[in-house]
């Protein structure tokens, strides 16, 4: 059965079927395109509001630490330095957060801030009541600002963890800004590289509804944590 257009475009919030005058894109159209692309970048220079940190994170005494980058644009111009923390403050991290534990839980803005205050508040307690069900460990959560995929595995693997869990803003495109991905790696560490993760992405009210990723987020961390591998590794055992 062929499918109208109109019934194409619900299907997806992709640009399809849009319409032209001439060489150029309808009024409505363009001016969609710019409010989108607004969108986008405000997510990408976007941070943690102080309001979301003293209501959320606060409130549970949450470590915050700050990554090498000094400020949002050297984050975004530099991006090695989103990747790590000094290690004094990891070693701060050690004072106050459990180690030799099964998961360690890492929050970072990443390139949307905005998709962590929009989905954690419902991600977050999902995941703790499915670990909790399944009796896998996790220790203190960490925020770190400025922070990239790989800072997790700095964090993780000074606390000893199996599992690194980090919960990070993703970049943002023009269907959405506010995405958030769960990035899941078994034993991390420096010789850790992107093949060692296993993703879950697309987290947010138009993808996967948070409470839905929460629930298999635990169900991953299980298998990885049986298997004792994660990224490529545990997809190769199918």
């Amino acid at each position: 059965m062929q499918l109208r257009i109109e019934q194409l475009k619900a299907l997806t919030p992709a640009r399809i079927g849009v319409s032209r005058c001439g060489t150029r894109p309808l009024t409505a159209t363009w001016l969609s395109f710019r409010a989108d692309h607004a969108l986008a970048r405000d997510a990408v220079h976007s941070e943690i509001s102080a309001a979301f940190l003293n209501e959320f994170a606060s409130a549970r005494q949450f470590p915050q630490i700050k990554t090498l980058a000094e400020s949002r644009r050297d984050f975004i111009l530099y991006p090695p330095k989103g990747k790590r923390a000094e290690q004094s403050t990891i070693d701060e991290l050690t004072k106050v957060c459990p180690s030799e534990i099964d998961v360690q839980i890492v929050i970072s803005d990443g390139l949307s801030a905005l998709a962590v205050e929009e989905n954690l508040t419902d991600l977050l307690p999902m995941l703790e009541y499915g670990f909790a069900l399944s009796k896998i460990k996790i220790g203190q959560i960490v925020i770190a600002k400025y922070g990239r995929v790989a800072i997790a595995d700095q964090i993780a693997h000074g606390l000893k963890a199996k599992v690194a869990l980090n919960l990070i803003g993703e970049r943002p495109g023009l269907s959405c800004a506010s995405g958030l991905s769960a990035y899941i790696t078994y034993n991390p560490g420096p010789h850790t590289v992107s093949s060692d993760r296993t993703v879950v992405s697309n987290i947010h009210q138009g993808g996967t509804p948070p409470t839905e990723a929460g629930a298999f987020i635990v169900k991953t961390i299980e298998r990885i944590l049986d298997k004792k591998v994660s990224g490529v590794k545990l997809q190769q055992l199918g």
